[in-house]
């Protein structure tokens, strides 16, 4: 197991999993106000960069070279080489049905700002002005939804689904 964490970089994943484990807990232990908000949307930050990582793990199994490879990506790669990857079918049926794809609209959700709704009736002033961009500053406090227990509750599915699939790419 050694060699395979080492050959394929199996300790990223393990890595992110762990750093998002910690943000659970820092979110937990703290108020609930903007400072619970940074330690869940770290924790979510580090659990898809876990995914990412499993990823890149999946792509140099299959000695495909890719930098930021992507689930799309992979299986091209591996459609190209006429080969199969029971994990990368796994994966896209995850993402598709299940709590990998809550996990990618929680992620979309928090790195991505909400289209702003229509402010109103502008003065003559703001349109004179109309190209200077306006900084919203302060998160509205209904922007996520995203708990504490949910990204637990798919940190758990997702090391459970990882530690599956790396079963099967264990090496004879």
């Amino acid at each position: 197991m050694a060699g395979r964490v080492a050959r394929y970089q199996a300790d990223r994943t393990n890595q992110k999993m762990y750093f998002c484990r910690i943000y659970c807990q820092q979110a937990e232990q703290t108020q609930k106000g903007q400072l619970q908000e940074a330690h869940i949307e770290s924790a979510l930050m580090h659990l898809y960069g876990g995914y990412l990582a499993f990823l890149q793990e999946v792509a140099r199994y299959y000695n495909l070279t890719m930098p930021n490879p992507s689930l799309q990506s992979i299986s091209d790669a591996l459609e190209a080489k006429t080969q199969v990857s029971p994990e990368v079918m796994r994966l896209k049926q995850l993402l598709a049905n299940d709590y990998l794809g809550d996990i990618e609209k929680a992620w979309q959700q928090i790195i991505y700002k909400p289209v702003p709704q229509n402010l109103g009736n502008e003065s003559d002033e703001s349109n004179k002005n109309a190209k200077l961009p306006v900084i919203d500053v302060m998160a509205s406090p209904s922007s996520t939804n995203i708990s504490v227990d949910m990204i637990r509750q798919w940190r758990g599915d997702l090391v459970d689904t990882i530690d599956s699939l790396r079963e099967g790419m264990i090496e004879f």
